[in-house]
């Protein structure tokens, strides 16, 4: 296949008058992915070492990472990373299972295209197969609050995060999530993290709220949910917190209790202003008979700076000078600073914090309970009385500076102890902080790689549980509603027994509905044939009549893969997943299956070939 390009092209079609050839092709080019991905479905999955070009390595079997690192030219593969793409932004979790399930679609009804059935006929048939799927999954959907009229109304409201019964169903989802996962060897106490960071979040869809960051070094059970955002600061800002050299030397007998003090000033009485300054603009001239308490610079510097005083230049002191006198210590904005102004503020005992990305600017000053500012004269406009109640000006607390690893950490919390009971303003701030929905994820890991895959693991995680508040109804896991839709799925066929091809549509979907949990089985070590006649022998047994509290209900069967046996994956394993999960799975493959299936010509766009100028006589 040639190379796409968008400028001076011309136009190819594969026309060999045969739609089933270029069917063929496309299935056989998306099997390729699927042989890539068989063996890392499942808590026994297997994993990736991908290696680039500069020897850089990384072990994975998260399916969509895996997909992002390859180089897949053909065109009907690619629809698939499209898929997988969406499913792991929508949901964070089944990836694997989307792409895996839709070449299975694929294969199955390949074998009867080459036998004369037309494609059309797979279309159709999906599409019935799938609205009964999605009914049957809206009709064995668990609540996860029981025995309650009002359920709607109720998981609706912010108090179901108080409610315990709400909270293990997400501590399940949760164990379920990371079960294929790096995590899963602590699972408890990451599970038990992920629903502390979604009670913060509660309804809101902003996951970008709980910032995740890592750390190389230690055991993963260090890693710890931090209330409020941690900002690292290097180790040059660390003197900010001294004393002068001279008060040191003419003070040696108080010099502990002075900077003690000093650091108490900054950290139990913080101002903070977060913003886009564009501080950058400001020249070493501009400070030029600025009157700042900069010893060393004014000794040096005062009769000269006198004399060289530009008015062009006031506007950009003025600011600076302002910080200085609203008693600003902490400035976080997305430029960095020249070394004069770095000087400035280490003399005035201000840090400084670049953080360049726009989007992460916002989330800490939703964190910090602060407006983003785009102009520091803005400041000069508020009163001293209306300073404390502002939102461009930022008091929490207290904040407290962490050494994690071989870094230090500015750790601005939105529960920091209040000293001062009787200050109104400072109580009322604190209130505004509480209400606060961030935190900081902080993640240890022995090794790099690792670490990596921790925090892709945990950010899937975060993502399925988020989704899993706003639409909390469960089903089990493991596979078992797989076998479970299959088995109606057939009963469904039934109905159109007169339409032979038809029918053949409806039992290939179902046939490939159990190849997702047959492929569990494989990656587990079992044989997957017994095991999963067995299983299907024992959803047959399930009661159709009040399937809700009948002692016969099996539609939760599915198999324990540490031991090999057939048990309720609910009651027995608590293994559960949402139910638009599977949902959003079946939606995708079908979706995909169907639009691959339509496709009976590929056209390939070659570039035209290079005007050459004809040779002159």
């Amino acid at each position: 296949m040639s190379n796409h390009d968008n400028n001076n092209n011309t136009t190819s079609v594969n026309n060999n008058g045969n739609s089933i050839k270029t069917i063929k092709e496309n299935i056989q080019a998306c099997m390729e992915i699927y042989y890539h991905l068989k063996s890392t479905l499942g808590p026994f999955g297997r994993d990736k070492l991908i290696v680039d070009k500069n020897n850089n390595y990384l072990s994975t079997n998260d399916g969509a990472t895996i997909l992002q690192y390859l180089k897949i030219t053909h065109p009907a593969p690619r629809l698939l990373i499209g898929i997988a793409k969406s499913q792991d932004e929508t949901v964070g979790d089944g990836t694997t299972s989307v792409v895996l399930l839709t070449c299975i679609l694929l294969q199955n009804a390949l074998k009867f295209i080459l036998l004369s059935i037309h494609p059309i006929i797979f279309i159709k048939g999906y599409q019935i197969s799938l609205d009964f799927c999605l009914n049957v999954i809206n009709e064995i959907k668990i609540s996860p609050i029981k025995d309650n009229k009002n359920n709607e109304e109720i998981l609706k409201k912010e108090e179901i995060f108080e409610n315990e019964e709400f909270l293990k169903h997400l501590y399940s989802v949760a164990s379920t999530s990371i079960s294929s996962k790096i995590l899963a060897r602590y699972s408890d106490h990451f599970s038990k993290i992920g629903v502390e960071a979604v009670k913060r979040l509660k309804f809101n869809e902003t996951q970008d709220l709980i910032r995740v960051i890592g750390i190389t070094g230690n055991s993963m059970l260090e890693s710890q949910l931090i209330d409020g955002i941690l900002l690292e600061i290097d180790r040059n800002q660390l003197t900010t917190f001294k004393i002068d050299q001279q008060q040191q030397q003419s003070n040696n007998n108080n010099n502990n209790n002075k900077e003690n003090e000093k650091i108490k000033s900054i950290l139990k009485n913080p101002s903070i202003i977060i913003g886009k300054l564009q501080l950058n603009k400001t020249s070493s001239n501009q400070f030029q008979g600025l009157n700042l308490s900069i010893p060393h610079y004014h000794d040096n510097n005062n009769k000269n700076n006198n004399n060289n005083y530009n008015d062009q230049n006031k506007e950009q002191r003025d600011k600076i000078e302002l910080l200085i006198k609203k008693g600003i210590n902490i400035v976080i904005s997305d430029t960095e600073i020249s070394p004069w102004i770095e000087l400035i503020f280490k003399e005035n005992n201000i840090l400084y914090f670049n953080i360049p990305d726009s989007r992460e600017l916002e989330i800490i000053s939703h964190c910090i309970n602060c407006s983003l500012i785009y102009d520091l004269s803005s400041l000069s406009l508020l009163e001293d009385e209306k300073e404390k109640q502002s939102s461009m000006i930022s008091k929490p607390n207290s904040i407290e500076i962490l050494p994690i690893g071989d870094k230090f950490f500015l750790k601005i919390s939105l529960n920091g102890d209040d000293d001062d009971d009787d200050d109104d303003n400072n109580n009322n701030n604190n209130k505004q902080l509480l209400s606060s929905n961030g935190a900081t994820m902080l993640l240890r890991s022995p090794t790099d790689t690792m670490l990596q895959e921790c925090i892709r693991s945990f950010k899937d995680m975060l993502n399925i549980l988020s989704a899993t508040v706003r639409n909390p109804y469960l089903i089990g896991g493991g596979g078992c509603t797989y076998i479970e839709l299959s088995k109606r799925l057939r009963n469904k066929a039934n109905e159109f027994i007169t339409d032979e091809k038809l029918l053949i549509s409806i039992n290939c979907f179902a046939d490939s509905l159990e190849m997702i949990p047959m492929i569990l089985i494989q990656n587990a070590g079992y044989d997957s044939l017994d095991l999963l006649g067995k299983l299907k022998l024992v959803h047959k047994s399930t009661s159709t009549t009040n399937t809700t509290t009948n002692p016969l209900n099996n539609i939760w069967k599915g198999v324990n893969l540490n031991d090999g046996t057939i048990v309720d994956m609910i009651s027995d394993l608590n293994v559960k997943e949402p139910s638009f999960l599977l949902s959003n799975i079946l939606t995708l493959s079908s979706r995909a299956a169907q639009m691959i299936l339509r496709i009976n010509n590929n056209i390939f766009i070659e570039p035209r070939s290079q005007f050459k100028i004809p040779n002159q006589l």
